[in-house]
């Protein structure tokens, strides 16, 4: 902000909020623009489509009408053929099966590209009932998520409707692994590596840790000043990763490679929730790991085996919000708290995870701000600045729960994900009760006196 005293911040203000209402208005119009598209893609299929009992000619004729259609579609909107029928076909089971969803972007709750995760995510539900109650939480969580967060979110929930175990796809999805290359302009290609979402996600935190080691002993300021006939290093992040994941690449060889399947050579900084029943063999609740999603529990059991310490996360048994964390080690508890609930920064639609953030205090310690569970949220840097320099201000309605007010004065509010990820199962329930889980007792909030576990 301008340190000028003649700055009129309401006025400016003012500009903004007519800048977001234009933009808000026409994102809402682009959302019923893509249903009536939708719509109308769906009737266009259905005029063409084949009719029950129609003889060969007529299944003929059929086809060929629907070739032309699909022609005249591509070529009036300048898009291929294979991607309209692509739409149209996805506008058929729109339409078919998820027409709640549809009325939704119709009224402008979310954008289209939420509607493509919802119908991702519910498509491997082959009840109709399970997958019409999915669909009415997946379209209370879309409204108030990005698709960014949304898109891990669907993929926790929908394993409580999926009759097929995770572990089951997981194996059927991991024989489909490996490794393409994609050619690109100016001499560049890209190369993309599909396996297990923890390997992936390992892969990449490494190599974050490698590139701000290098970042960390390059020479300062002062040191610059130096004569020197080393070039300066002012690679980007990104460019680090690159060139030394392309080293290791390069540089190690096949008997280089003794981990067996990976798993036991992750160092990197991963978050895995795993329920102690599926932890003994003795259920087979989804783990999840933060960020992406499900994943299948003989690969979060390995990554268990290989932890130098493990975070007991006691949670509600109804909403799944995190009550209090512990560990078998002495550590601050309190931070192993909030990265439980946390999992990434707190400004709305962020993902980036906490190790990544700061502990910041929602209201500051030298106003008054208590250093507890309920004054303390994960913000990166980026956010944190934004709030420190007054143009966004955030209060902590509850524990946990963020409610941020926008320069335009629009109020949003952010909770953790694990409050929104879990619905209560009777069963799971029932079992906790018979077992008498220490989580299922009133619990104080964590830093009061006598409090388990603090």
């Amino acid at each position: 902000m301008p340190a000028d005293a003649s700055f009129d911040r309401a006025a400016s203000f003012a500009v903004t909020g007519r800048f977001v209402d234009a933009f808000e208005a026409g994102r809402i119009a682009r959302a019923a623009a893509d249903a009536a598209e939708i719509r109308v893609l769906a009737d266009a299929a259905a005029a063409v489509a084949h009719r029950p009992g129609a003889s060969a000619e007529q299944l003929r004729r059929n086809e060929l009408s629907r070739r032309a259609l699909v022609a005249d579609l591509a070529t009036s909107t300048r898009t291929s053929e294979l991607t309209v029928t692509r739409l149209m076909t996805e506008a058929v089971d729109l339409c078919a099966r998820f027409r709640p969803v549809v009325d939704a972007l119709e009224r402008g709750e979310f954008s289209r590209q939420h509607v493509s995760l919802i119908h991702d995510a519910a498509d491997r539900i082959t009840d109709d009932q399970a997958r019409a109650a999915f669909v009415q939480i997946a379209i209370d969580r879309a409204g108030n998520m990005t698709p960014g967060r949304l898109k891990p979110v669907l993929g926790s929930i929908a394993e409580k409707f999926i009759e097929q175990p995770l572990d089951a796809r997981h194996e059927d999805a991991r024989a489909c692994r490996g490794v393409t290359t994609i050619d690109l302009p100016d001499g560049m290609a890209a190369l993309t590596v599909t396996d297990e979402a923890t390997l992936i996600h390992g892969i990449h935190d490494r190599l974050t840790a490698a590139a701000h080691s290098v970042i960390a002993v390059r020479p300062t300021p002062s040191d610059s000043d130096q004569p020197t006939d080393e070039p300066r290093d002012e690679r980007t992040m990104d460019q680090l990763r690159a060139d030394i994941a392309t080293d290791l690449l390069l540089t190690a060889g096949p008997h280089d490679c003794v981990a067996g399947t990976g798993l036991a050579s992750i160092r990197a900084t991963v978050q895995v929730t795993v329920p102690v029943l599926t932890m003994t063999g003795a259920g087979d609740e989804p783990c999840l790991l933060a960020g992406y999603g499900p994943i299948d529990p003989d690969t979060a059991r390995a990554l268990a085996a290989g932890a130098p310490g493990w975070v007991r996360v006691m949670t509600s048994p109804v909403t799944g919000s995190v009550l209090a964390v512990d560990r078998y080690r002495p550590g601050a508890s309190l931070d192993r708290f909030l990265a439980a609930r946390d999992e990434r920064c707190r400004f709305p639609g962020c993902r980036r995870p906490v190790w990544r953030c700061d502990i910041d205090h929602t209201r500051p310690a030298g106003q008054g701000g208590r250093t507890c569970h309920d004054n303390l949220a994960h913000l990166c840097r980026r956010h944190h600045v934004l709030k420190t320099i007054d143009a966004w201000t955030v209060e902590q309605t509850s524990p946990g729960v963020l409610v941020w007010t926008s320069p335009s004065g629009r109020k949003h509010t952010d909770r953790p994900e694990p409050v929104v990820r879990f619905t209560a199962d009777p069963g799971l329930l029932a079992r906790r009760r018979i077992m008498r889980e220490p989580w299922l007792a009133t619990l104080e909030p964590p830093g009061t006196p006598h409090a388990p576990p603090f």
